[in-house]
């Protein structure tokens, strides 16, 4: 078993590194290599402690996505069997992400558990910087303040807080610069509200996910009619020409369909005679 104090020294030699000397460092330990400034133990220790598990898993994720940059192109080496060696190698960097996500996702129950106790102007503050993807307040990583967010514990608050943000956008967002252009104002609201309907998206889907563990049934929203609800809101002169249109292309289809049936009945009798 790993020494408490290395353990602790390592986290902290760990904590100072770049991102980029973090990854290759997880990488090396994941692949089996050898640190020369700490044991494989302890600084596997240091890796799944709570307070590097969140960097550690990142590191994994992005390494994954950078597969070939670990394992360039050999002098003679073809594409196809650059991706046969690449395949176990993902794999073992895969393979080891499933303990990591355990700490991470019991830190996130835990985080969980702070935001719904906080007050709704402070749980207000706390989302609105998490939608404006302003620093999360240390020790928490912004993997398990997502993570968080999006648990039962707090999706539904957090969701009725993303309808009064698209609604008026203005009151959560930061002051506009000043001189801001017309333009440039629409640009910040629209990607202000596209982030809101993401992180939307995945509450949605948290609180559907609460509702079926408590064995009720979870909805899936009609999309399409609450998108004609929306255009009979704000055009509903377009709205009804739309129905006039589409009511009168269904009858033409229904009465070309009978004259169709009737043509191969006519067909059929004189067929016969």
């Amino acid at each position: 078993m790993a020494d408490a104090q290395q353990v602790a020294a390592e986290i902290e030699r760990l904590s100072e590194m770049s991102p980029e000397a973090f990854m290759d460092t997880v990488v090396r330990y994941v692949m089996g290599g050898t640190d020369k400034r700490a044991q494989g133990e302890t600084q596997g220790a240091a890796l799944h402690d709570p307070r590097l598990a969140p960097r550690t898993l990142q590191a994994l994720r992005t390494a994954i996505q950078r597969a070939k940059a670990y394992n360039p192109l050999r002098e003679g080496e073809s594409r196809k069997q650059q991706q046969a060696r690449i395949a176990p190698w993902r794999e073992t960097i895969k393979a080891a992400m499933p303990p990591l996500e355990d700490v991470v996702d019991d830190l996130a129950h835990e985080h969980a558990k702070g935001l719904a106790a906080l007050d709704d102007d402070a749980f207000a503050d706390r989302w609105t910087g998490f939608i404006l993807d302003e620093p999360v307040p240390a020790p928490t990583s912004p993997h398990v303040e997502a993570l968080a967010f999006r648990s039962p514990r707090v999706a539904r608050r957090a969701a009725r807080l993303c309808h009064l943000m698209l609604e008026e956008p203005a009151r959560f967002m930061p002051k506009p610069p000043v001189g801001e252009s017309g333009n440039a104002e629409e640009r910040r609201v629209d990607n202000f509200r596209r982030r809101v309907e993401s992180e939307a998206a995945f509450l949605r889907y948290a609180s559907q996910y609460g509702e079926a563990r408590q064995g009720r049934m979870p909805a899936e929203p009609n999309v399409r009619l609450q998108a004609l609800k929306v255009l009979g809101e704000r055009h509903p002169e377009e709205l009804m020409e739309l129905l006039r249109q589409e009511r009168g292309g269904a009858l033409e289809k229904a009465a070309e369909e009978r004259r169709a049936r009737r043509a191969v009945k006519r067909a059929a009798r004189q067929g016969a005679r």
